[in-house]
């Protein structure tokens, strides 16, 4: 599956990375179609600790169950309420509410964020629209984007 990155996904892993924040990857999409996916997209997979994939035998149910989310968080060695979730369907911003997480949620634009905004901790229009200084994160995406 060829897979377009998220705007502003590349810029923020990009920022993070320079900060040291830890990353992983939490994908309801099985390994064989991650290993395709990160073909494209090596710029931003080398920057993660951790691939923690839906056919993953430690990951027991799917999200909206908070397990991918509770078995990054492990595998980082952080407990999943230091971690920040960054979704953009509904079940996996209630799987990384339910684990616990900070939850960005991302939604596809055709989808309305009203749906989103009980639920996640912040909605954002895309991740050029991401602050992470609210989180003490030195990330303020709007102050990266492309001229």
């Amino acid at each position: 599956p060829q897979v377009s990155a998220c705007p502003g996904a590349h810029e923020l892993v990009k920022q993070l990375a320079k900060s040291n924040v830890p990353m992983a990857i939490a994908t309801s999409s099985r390994k064989a179609a991650v290993d395709i996916k990160r073909q494209k997209h090596e710029h931003m997979f080398q920057h993660m600790k951790e691939i923690v994939t839906g056919d993953d035998p430690n990951v027991k149910n799917g999200k909206p169950a908070p397990d991918i989310f509770i078995e990054a968080a492990r595998r980082l060695g952080y407990d999943p309420s230091e971690c920040m979730v960054f979704e953009d369907s509904m079940s996996g911003v209630k799987s990384g509410k339910t684990a616990g997480c900070v939850v960005v949620a991302v939604p596809d634009p055709r989808m309305s964020k009203s749906v989103f905004e009980p639920i996640a901790d912040v909605v954002v229009d895309d991740l050029w629209a991401f602050d992470g200084t609210q989180w003490g994160l030195s990330c303020n995406m709007k102050e990266h984007l492309p001229n």
